[in-house]
């Protein structure tokens, strides 16, 4: 056995059993609102997995849910970044989700396996790693990293261990770059890093269906996949629906800032099944994506029993329904379901089990730097700056899905900077009129956005970012609007801040040592 599958079944042996749950937004629904109306139903979770939010909240909601477990999605230390350790805060942002663990009594920490940040751009939803094995090698030793700061901060904690940091196997909206299988990226970090994974169901499909242009079928795809994917290392299952992009509408009037109002059903159902076996090349297979707000599709369901069933699941504590902005009447339908579907399921934690040998050898980094420029160049292909066929990303392109990279360029990404957690035309109604009346039109702010690199330099928060870079964006284009949309930008970041971040309580010393 490797010493990093030994140091993982040494921290996995430390977590209890969770059993099934749902893995939730504070707010969206609230959750409290979401607890009474399952107990109503009678299907109490057996645990949560809270989405990040501030330390008071998440204090708060611990109190509300006592008893039941709780677990933490973490949010904002880019592990896939190769310039993580040089450029960005990381350690500050480790601890902070040390706090939130600590706040819920979370045994792990689940972060997804992408970034919204790198190169010094910003996006509002998740971008996959670079499937090489030089950013599995990066991406191992961030998480190497991270669990040895949690370590730190939990030292002075006789009452429990530091969680189990989790990486997710991340969904694909619509492409993806690399030479190496999804799969075989996850054996690289497993041999590098004694993490556990989570393996989301949907995401799972997104990869079969924008990966493979080779018209494998969704069930020869699945039984490769299970097969070289490190199944010993998965401590959680996810399920969430999918749907198609325009499955969100844009919000007129956001319940907070930076959270959009979700229409449920947007005038289509993706509970129309694709058949288990289509070809991915052919055009009825639907252009799904990862949506926690749409309904679980039979395909997922029928996948879900299918992982569920497979004996390497030796490590499992828990799957989670990811229910985050779904309306309450279709959670509490779909956890009934997920209830009586897991209600023969063994989660096996047979620690003695040993994983299957992998015949794979991590090969020599070829340096952060040169890593880091291919990222800088992955970040401006995706926002248009840039063709695949004239950049260093053309030999990571076999696989690739052109027209879903085609669609994300045109529509979903200019969608998500202008309309996706705050419509700018509902947030800042005067200034966008009269920026129209000027012809000014909204895709130069698309431009303006990606025109040049802003290295992060504190957490991430998409709704900040978005109004600071559009109020760059007014005084360059339209200096003598700068005034009033400063106003405009000082109420909403008041008001964002006071909704979002709650005062943070103050942390054991050890949190504050390196």
């Amino acid at each position: 056995m490797q010493h990093c599958d030994r140091e993982f079944y040494n921290r996995a042996a430390r977590i209890l059993l969770h059993g099934v749950g749902l893995s939730v937004d504070v707010f969206s629904p609230e959750l409290v609102d979401l607890d009474s109306a399952l107990e109503q139903a009678g299907l109490r979770p057996d645990y949560w997995e809270v989405f990040e939010a501030s330390s008071a909240e998440l204090t708060r909601i611990r109190r509300a849910l006592a008893p039941t477990p709780c677990a933490y999605h973490a949010e904002g230390v880019w592990l896939i970044d190769p310039e993580l350790v040089s450029r960005f805060p990381w350690v500050e942002q480790t601890r902070r989700m040390a706090r939130h663990a600590e706040n819920l009594g979370a045994a792990w920490i689940n972060h997804e396996c992408a970034s919204k940040q790198f190169a010094g751009y910003s996006f509002g939803t998740y971008l996959p790693p670079l499937f090489t094995r030089a950013a599995a090698e990066v991406t191992a030793a961030n998480a190497v990293r991270c669990q040895r700061v949690l370590d730190q901060c939990f030292e002075s904690t006789a009452s429990r261990p530091a969680p189990l940091l989790l990486l997710e196997l991340p969904p694909l909206t619509y492409f993806s770059f690399g030479d190496l299988a999804p799969a075989e990226f996850f054996v690289q970090i497993a041999q590098a890093a004694p993490c556990g994974f989570v393996l989301d169901i949907g995401h799972l499909w997104t990869i079969w269906r924008y990966g493979q242009r080779n018209g494998v079928s969704l069930d020869s795809f699945t039984e490769t996949f299970l097969e070289a994917f490190p199944l010993h290392r998965v401590i959680q299952i996810h399920l969430a629906g999918l749907a198609s992009a325009h499955y969100t509408r844009p919000p007129i009037a956001p319940a907070r800032p930076g959270s959009a109002k979700i229409d449920p059903f947007s005038g289509e159902s993706n509970r129309r099944d694709a058949p288990f076996s289509h070809d991915p090349n052919k055009s009825d297979v639907p252009l799904w994506i990862d949506a926690h707000a749409a309904p679980v599709p039979q395909v997922l369901w029928r996948l879900l029993d299918r992982v569920l069933s497979h004996p390497g699941l030796t490590s499992l504590k828990g799957v989670a329904l990811e229910v985050d902005t779904k309306a309450v009447p279709l959670i509490v339908e779909e956890f009934g379901e997920l209830r009586e579907r897991s209600a023969a399921m063994d989660l096996r934690t047979d620690s003695a089990s040993k994983p299957r040998p992998s015949h794979s050898q991590p090969l020599p980094s070829s340096g952060t730097g040169v890593l880091a420029e291919l990222y800088g160049t992955y970040a401006r292909v995706v926002s248009g700056q840039q063709t695949v066929e004239k950049s260093s990303l053309e030999p990571l392109s076999q696989n690739l899905n052109r027209e879903g990279l085609h669609q994300y360029v045109r529509d979903y990404l200019p969608n998500e900077l202008l309309h996706w957690g705050g419509d700018l035309e509902d947030l800042f109604p005067q200034v966008s009129r009269t920026l129209k009346e000027r012809g000014i039109r909204q895709q130069e702010f698309v431009r303006f956005w990606f025109r040049q690199p802003y290295p992060a330099q504190d957490a991430y928060d998409f709704f900040d970012i978005k109004l600071d870079r559009w109020m760059e964006f007014v005084r360059e284009v339209a200096p003598d609007l700068a005034e009033e949309t400063q106003r405009e930008v000082t109420v909403l970041q008041r008001l964002h801040a006071e909704l979002n971040h709650g005062a943070v309580p103050s942390a054991p010393r050890s949190w504050e040592t390196s």
